[in-house]
């Protein structure tokens, strides 16, 4: 008779136990949920952010280098669709800036006291706007000349 009131109680005891591990399962569901949208929402970034990488506008870039006579860098670029044009060249080349105006590009400095400045053109013409807010085109030809002023 002991041993059927010891072993009733086993049985309680393994049974309470199992419904408490039920409900703690089901309690952590909802968590188990939440990490399931968050890994979502941040899977669904990465493609987002892999799509904006991809959508880069193609360039050709040419630097020349006018006072000398000489070809510095001719190449075909991507650049990225919400990327203007400075920061790719600070990224990518040798390009520094001083109040929105290129002074230096490829190693070549502009010399005010000889009137030796940086010039870009986009398509065959002078730009009309700064290199810093220019937004590249599809298939645009774009040239950075290093020039004489007379």
């Amino acid at each position: 008779m002991i041993m059927k009131k010891k072993l009733l109680v086993l049985m309680m005891l393994v049974f309470s136990l199992t419904a408490c591990n039920a409900d703690k399962d089901k309690a952590q569901e909802p968590q188990k949920t939440e990490q399931t949208q968050e890994q979502a929402k941040t899977d669904e970034n990465k493609t987002e952010e892999k799509a904006s990488e991809s959508e880069a506008t193609k360039v050709s870039i040419v630097v020349m280098d006018e006072v000398n006579n000489k070809e510095i860098l001719k190449e075909d670029a991507e650049i990225k669709k919400d990327e203007n044009l400075q920061s790719y060249l600070e990224k990518n080349h040798k390009a520094v800036f001083e109040k929105g105006m290129m002074t230096e590009l490829e190693g070549v400095k502009q010399d005010p006291a000889k009137k030796q400045y940086w010039m870009y053109y986009v398509n065959d013409k002078m730009a009309e706007v700064g290199i810093g807010d220019y937004k590249v085109n599809e298939n645009d030809k774009i040239e950075f000349k290093f020039q004489e002023m007379k």
